[in-house]
């Protein structure tokens, strides 16, 4: 059985290499959908939402009206330190199948093991960064991630 809660923020990023468009600093209004599959317990309950909240919560208050920069992106870094500006560093590209990996991983790092210990066998992850637009990444719970602790630190003013 699968059970998914959704997060929305606002953020903005740019795709330096990107030919088109996304090349230039721009905003999204973010939504996000955290799926985790899994047999429900004796009660009918595969895991309480509020569960989920709390564990996504903490990333998407980084992420709430900050600049997503690949932590290459030495000019927009500098930009973003001297001004102080609320930004997030991330190991990769800002881009929604980036972000989805991360958000997911993310979840597994913080939680793995409580959601194996519930049977939970796939956490998939949904970001949209338009009405039309979208990424999906999966994985299985209690895989490598390459997710550190490291990554896990955002910066802000």
């Amino acid at each position: 059985m699968i059970v998914a809660k959704t997060f929305r923020w606002e953020g903005a990023h740019r795709l330096p290499w990107h030919e088109g468009l996304c090349s230039n600093l721009h905003g999204h209004s973010y939504r996000m959908v955290v799926e985790v599959e899994g047999p429900p317990d004796d009660r009918g309950m595969v895991i309480d939402f509020k569960e989920i909240k709390r564990i996504i919560k903490p990333l998407i208050e980084q992420w709430d009206h900050a600049t997503l920069v690949h932590e290459d992106d030495a000019e927009l870094l500098d930009v973003l330190q001297k001004t102080g500006w609320k930004h997030f560093v991330l190991p990769y590209d800002s881009t929604s199948e980036n972000v989805a990996r991360f958000a997911a991983n993310f979840l597994c790092t913080e939680a793995g093991d409580a959601l194996h210990a519930r049977g939970l066998t796939t956490v998939r992850v949904t970001v949209q960064e338009t009405e039309t637009c979208y990424a999906v990444y999966a994985r299985a719970v209690g895989a490598e991630t390459a997710v550190t602790k490291d990554d896990l630190i955002a910066t802000s003013a």
